[in-house]
């Protein structure tokens, strides 16, 4: 039986992973934009389930006294929703605050990236922004375990020991052309293998250009256009955004002061602009051409006694 926990408005406590010994506030994910129209209307969460959102003049703020109770691992979007992923339990946002959905009694969750919010419980898929009575719609199940998930407008592609599979409704396809292993799904068309993307459209990899380096740990994304987005690490120089489009790596080094480093997540919309945030509270937003810096801040109401978060489990 599935169980859905309401999350109620509490103080954030300090024992949320790595608040407690750096000041100010923490990043941990980016939930993209509701649409891929604008990529400054993503949302960025903290690690104990804050919500810094954009306030439509540039800035990021926290309004609201609301968290989870495990510390968030990633995020993404079941429609207008904003989900997050916090020790194997899927989170949704919603006015009240955090929603904790029990896909299954028993087993941890993972969630994939891409255009849809799908999520996968050992072999069975779940379809987080397709409710079905007001519940996650249960999509199948895979021919093994799901490592790794993207899915797309049309398919998922799972990772599993034994290699990918496109699953397209009832149609399951092995891979059998694909690497055994890869680092991340993007979607269904991209996966992040050892030194390059790999197109799963046109089974084509495109390498990293020399010193550039996206690993398991690399913010992706898609962006606006289908294109592949990812945060960059780059010998001897700054973090880069580069994004694998028509066969090719465009590359711009994410310049702000002080520079760039650690990032968490990263959303690219059709007009280019982009939004990378950064753990130290930052988020680095590109438009025109130019890259800002801008801190998250909070404008909380008055604190509420009353009990800590409830437990997902």
């Amino acid at each position: 039986m599935r169980r859905v926990l309401t999350v109620c408005c509490v103080l954030v406590c300090a024992r949320a992973a790595g608040r407690a010994d750096t000041p100010g506030p923490v990043l941990v994910a980016l939930a993209p934009a509701p649409s891929d129209d604008d990529a400054r209307r993503a949302v960025a969460l903290g690690p104990a389930g804050e919500v810094y959102e954009p306030d439509g003049k540039g800035a990021w703020v926290r309004i609201r006294r609301i968290a989870t109770a495990d510390a968030l691992q990633g995020a993404g979007r079941a429609g207008a929703a904003v989900v997050a992923l916090a020790d194997g339990v899927v989170y949704k946002l919603s006015e009240n605050g955090w929603s904790a959905l029990r896909l299954v009694q028993r087993g941890k969750a993972i969630l994939g990236d891409g255009t849809h919010a799908v999520a996968a419980v050992g072999k069975q898929l779940f379809a987080i922004d397709r409710p079905g009575n007001g519940e996650p719609q249960k999509l199948g199940v895979a021919p093994a375990d799901v490592l790794a998930l993207g899915a797309g407008a049309k398919a998922v592609i799972v990772a599993t020991p034994r290699g990918l599979v496109r699953i397209e409704g009832t149609k399951t396809t092995t891979l059998a052309w694909a690497p055994r292993t890869v680092q991340r799904l993007v979607g269904d068309a991209w996966a992040i293998v050892d030194r390059g993307a790999l197109d799963l459209r046109a089974n084509k990899t495109i390498a990293w250009p020399a010193g550039v380096s996206v690993g398991a740990a690399s913010p992706v994304a898609l962006a606006g256009d289908g294109a592949l987005a990812a945060v960059a690490t780059v010998r001897g120089g700054p973090l880069e955004l580069v994004i694998v489009r028509a066969g090719k790596v465009e590359r711009d080094p994410i310049a702000i002061t002080p520079p760039a480093s650690t990032p968490v997540g990263v959303a690219v919309d059709r007009a280019n602009r982009a939004v990378v945030a950064l753990r130290d509270g930052r988020l680095a937003v590109r438009d025109r051409g130019g890259w800002t810096a801008v801190t998250v801040s909070e404008q909380l109401p008055e604190a509420k006694p009353g009990a800590g978060p409830a437990p997902s489990r």
